[in-house]
């Protein structure tokens, strides 16, 4: 484990946490901009069950969204969101997936 990756997913997290709930506190505000939904999510880089447990947690941590499910194979997460923009999605849990592996490896 890198203690300064470490450190540097702690600082996203925090970061994400906080725009995470400006997001939600403005569709609770406006639930026009609300549009609920679930994706699936490939994992790329989390492979051991502690990256991927990470990972998953990461993301339920986070307003407004929730993993679901992780696949038998281990390579897919199921995730409910609260703004489902499929590639959005995608983009940021790919940056998350980053942030966890460089610290965790």
């Amino acid at each position: 484990m890198s203690p300064l990756r470490t450190v540097f997913l702690g600082v996203a997290f925090l970061r994400d946490l906080t725009l995470s709930s400006v997001a939600v506190a403005r569709a609770v505000v406006d639930p026009r901009r609300a549009a609920p939904g679930f994706v699936t999510v490939p994992l790329t880089l989390a492979r051991t069950d502690v990256e991927i447990t990470l990972v998953a947690n990461y993301i339920t941590l986070t307003p407004g969204t929730l993993t679901v499910d992780v696949s038998a194979d281990r390579r897919t997460l199921l995730v409910h969101a609260l703004e489902a923009d499929e590639a959005g999605i995608r983009a940021d849990i790919a940056a998350i997936e980053v942030r966890v592996t460089g610290a965790t490896r």
